[in-house]
């Protein structure tokens, strides 16, 4: 029988980096909020990932009276063409997170350090100073901002005062809803899965920070017994390796490597996560609040509406709110009294008195951009309007493209599951290796 640290050696040795770029890449994009992973920008990569940056656009918008002019919000920042996007100029380097336009020449934009203001040619902070703003909405002389999925602000654009503040509680029976395992897979690989607010984050944060410790120190420990002559630095190296906080990380580690499984083969296991729910009593408690989930929100000058991943639900009175339409409302977008509604892992739909699915648009759309009276549902991933073009890729884009394995090849999808299958073998002889030195020492 192969001895238990004959294979704790191998699968260390064979998978230590593999699970070394997945912890470290992994630990980052769970906080793809940081401003440096947009900023921090490289000319030198595959050819196979150019266009890696064109998921990070997030709005667009064309002026109703000079078709020419183009705005082009990305995590990059807020990108101007004044030529009907033949050229592209950078003019605000944050995250753009939305636009929404108010008149001809004044246009409000959501960012990464508050809500801005342009004013002709003018761009300057209006609200919200250093405040994550993920969503955005505007009707009249009302402006509604989201900061961080959580707080909703309803500010007077005449005299930029806040009228109102609130968070969204929502009642437990409008809570009720089942979900697919696609969606409960991904929320919990994602950091969303378990409890409300950011601990379910922090969570995954200890498993992957556990993790690239116990990667880092394996290799050294290795390097200290290959060594032979070296065993006071290798004991010393061991009892940091191996103890009870190390142990504590298997359970976030095994949900992480189970689900990215799963998502690796997302599209051969679609069909079965679709098919398959979860029903809601036996959900994680964040299912039963979501308080820190707005994606999305809308006002039409009388009723305040939120979209989070159990649908969009509405308020007359910022008070009570009752779910309206199902489907994880990804975004909210309005021309004037028509409402879309962009879906993830659900159809898009609209509402102009009545809900009704939205066919033949792009999933997951950003928002609803006006070109001659035509209305274009803008998805970064499967448009025709003009886009600026890099030539370089962000940090977050190299991340996420190491941590999927599509900067090597398509089929390194199978050498992360070796990965994960590797983290859960490891933790298991590890745990076998303390017990056994654990009794050596009674």
């Amino acid at each position: 029988m192969v001895k238990t640290y004959k294979l704790h050696k191998f699968f260390g040795l064979s998978a230590g980096v593999v699970v070394l770029i997945l912890s470290i890449t992994g630990f980052f994009l769970d906080h793809d909020n940081w401003n440096f992973l947009y900023t921090t920008t490289t000319k030198h990569y595959p050819s196979s990932i150019a266009n890696a940056d064109k998921r990070l656009f997030t709005s667009y918008s064309i002026a109703p009276q000079n078709t020419k002019h183009i705005l082009a919000g990305s995590k990059r920042g807020l990108y101007e063409s004044r030529d009907g996007g033949k050229t592209f100029q950078k003019i605000l380097p944050l995250q753009i997170n939305a636009i929404k336009r108010a008149s001809d020449d004044r246009l409000f934009y959501a960012t990464s350090e508050g809500v801005y203001v342009q004013n002709k040619n003018k761009i300057e902070l209006y609200k919200l100073r250093g405040k994550y703003i993920n969503a955005m909405s505007i009707w009249g002389n009302t402006l509604v901002a989201v900061q961080d999925k959580t707080a909703i602000y309803m500010i007077d654009t005449d005299n930029k005062k806040i009228t109102k503040s609130l968070r969204v509680k929502l009642p437990k029976e409008e809570l009720q809803e089942d979900i697919k395992l696609s969606r409960f897979i991904r929320d919990l690989h994602y950091g969303r899965g378990l409890f409300d607010g950011n601990t379910s984050l922090y969570i995954n944060d200890f498993g992957a920070l556990v993790l690239t410790f116990l990667g880092l120190s394996g290799f050294i420990i290795w390097y200290y017994i290959h060594k032979k002559k070296v065993a006071k630095p290798s004991r010393k190296w061991i009892k940091y390796h191996a103890n009870i906080v190390t142990l504590l990380a298997f359970i976030p580690l095994f949900i992480l490597a189970v689900t990215g499984i799963f998502l690796d083969h997302g599209d051969g296991l679609a069909d079965f996560m679709k098919r398959s729910t979860i029903v809601h009593t036996v959900l994680p408690p964040v299912y039963d609040t979501l308080e820190h989930d707005i994606w999305s929100v809308d006002y039409d000058g009388k009723a305040l509406r939120i979209g989070n991943r159990y649908g969009v639900y509405r308020s007359d009175d910022l008070k009570e709110w009752r779910l309206e339409s199902r489907g994880f409302a990804y975004s909210l977008s309005r021309d004037e009294n028509v409402l879309y509604v962009g879906g993830m892992g659900v159809p898009n739909r609209k509402y102009d008195g009545m809900w009704r699915v939205l066919p033949n648009t792009p999933h997951m759309f950003k928002n609803v951009v006006k070109e001659k009276n035509k209305t274009i549902f803008f998805s970064a991933h499967d448009t025709n309007l003009p886009l600026p073009v890099f030539q370089d890729v962000t940090l977050y884009s190299l991340l996420l493209l190491l941590h999927d394995g599509t900067f090597f090849a398509s089929w390194w999808v199978w050498v992360n599951d070796y990965g994960a299958f590797a983290i859960l073998l490891l933790f298991i002889t590890g745990f076998l290796r303390w017990q056994k030195k654990k009794r050596k020492n009674q």
